[in-house]
């Protein structure tokens, strides 16, 4: 289920030129922008950007969902598609409109019907925030949008924010969460404290250095504190986090 906004991705259309890539999990579309930054020139090379992470949270889903976000082209999806149960959905959202419209393609291309995307960023709370999708250079910011503080005008633009609990519904059993969104994943896992306390799934969350980890550490333990959350390890630029099954 893709979740479409047709003028968005029409700007894109018209103002971008679109490039293909392959690797072993499938095929990707990839703006023309975007191919010297570090994921799209891996695709384009026919490799797999931080493959243990991705085959971690493959081998980690079980039967239940997972939400991986934010998507940018779509690089893990395909292989996490292929590792869900028949029932599960794999839940994803990308905010930037070309970015966006370049993971649309991405799902078509590989026909992932149990992943829902969604054209939003994810916070504490409903709200509409400046994305950052350009630099003072007037390059475009790929891999680094990022929501700020405030616009700046000729690099942002406004984009709808929600919580995740209001992205994914009740119904879902959810088995891994995994967040790369550019710092903005603390207020992502407080709009997620139902997901999580219903679920207590499996946690990704990028990581890059030490202090990160504990920061997160602290907030899961302090909003969830019956789940006992621990850090079960670093793994490329990532943290995970169990909850004590025990508890």
């Amino acid at each position: 289920m893709l979740d479409t906004k047709a003028g968005a991705q029409k700007a894109a259309q018209d103002t971008q030129d679109l490039i293909y890539a392959v690797n072993e999990f499938g095929v990707y579309c990839i703006p023309e922008s975007y191919q010297h930054r570090t994921v799209p020139k891996m695709l384009r090379e026919g490799r797999v950007y931080e493959r243990r992470t991705l085959g971690f949270i493959a081998r980690m889903c079980g039967s239940g969902d997972v939400i991986s976000g934010g998507a940018f082209v779509g690089d893990f999806l395909p292989a996490i598609s292929a590792a869900l149960g028949a029932r599960a959905k794999l839940h994803t959202f990308e905010p930037a409109p070309l970015t966006y419209d370049a993971c649309a393609r991405t799902v078509a291309l590989n026909k992932l019907k149990n992943v829902a995307l969604h054209q939003v960023a994810v916070g504490a709370e409903a709200a509409r925030l400046p994305l950052q999708i350009g630099e003072p250079s007037g390059d475009v910011a790929a891999a680094k949008a990022k929501i700020l503080d405030g616009a700046v005008e000729g690099e942002t633009v406004e984009v709808e924010v929600v919580p995740l609990d209001d992205l994914v519904a009740k119904t879902r059993k959810v088995s891994v969460l995994h967040l790369d969104i550019e710092g903005h994943e603390a207020p992502a896992l407080t709009g997620a404290a139902r997901l999580i306390g219903d679920n207590r799934p499996l946690i990704v969350l990028e990581a890059e250095k030490p202090r990160d980890a504990r920061a997160f550490l602290e907030q899961l333990n302090a909003e969830h504190p019956k789940a006992k959350y621990g850090l079960a390890g670093r793994m490329e630029r990532n943290a995970m986090f169990l909850p004590d099954i025990g508890a």
